[in-house]
């Protein structure tokens, strides 16, 4: 029997060395006029500076990992550059709602603080599987049977993902806040 893969999609997690200290420091001095997207709670930035100077070596990394996966994965030529960046944050219980990022083709995020039980970074298959099999008729979960897929989030890492991935995360049950700061390119 030959397999015939089709309409596969895939995340890109990179570990970074970045002083995270100075992230939170960030976070503790912007002014909290923020906006409400896919955020239910919890703080999310207007966009910020691109020359803001805590965020230049990020924005580094992500304009050339980004190129890489677009690249390598997508299979396009061309580059492309950071639309905007913003911070999240999430206190107890907050989280945020299924969504894309239209009108960008690479988005991602980089996390900051990861307490234990913040709320795992979830991705949606575009298709309404669950309606066709069900759990119980399941006997091992896999990447052609599965309406979603999670990744416990990682202080340091940066996760890259097409913009028109379903994405979404779980509510924060730590007592403490879940920092992240998200970018799109296009």
């Amino acid at each position: 029997m030959k397999l015939i893969e089709i309409f596969k999609d895939v995340v890109s997690q990179i570990q970074l060395n970045e002083n995270l200290k100075n992230y939170i420091k960030f976070s503790k001095q912007l002014k909290k006029v923020g906006r409400t997207k896919s955020n239910v709670g919890g703080f999310q930035s207007v966009n910020l500076n691109h020359d803001e100077p805590t965020l230049s070596n990020l924005i580094k990394i992500i304009t050339f990992e980004s190129n890489n996966f677009y690249k390598n994965y997508l299979c396009l030529k061309e580059d492309i550059k950071l639309n905007n960046i913003w911070l999240n944050i999430n206190y107890f219980k907050d989280y945020n709602k299924i969504h894309v990022h239209p009108f960008s083709k690479i988005s991602g995020v980089f996390y900051v603080k990861t307490p234990k039980n913040c709320g795992n970074l979830m991705f949606h298959r575009d298709t309404a599987i669950d309606n066709f099999l069900a759990d119980d008729l399941i006997s091992k979960l896999n990447q052609y049977n599965s309406s979603g897929y999670f990744i416990p989030p990682e202080e340091n890492f940066l996760y890259l993902f097409p913009s028109w991935l379903k994405h979404s995360t779980e509510p924060n049950l730590s007592k403490e806040e879940r920092i992240s700061i998200s970018f799109n390119l296009s």
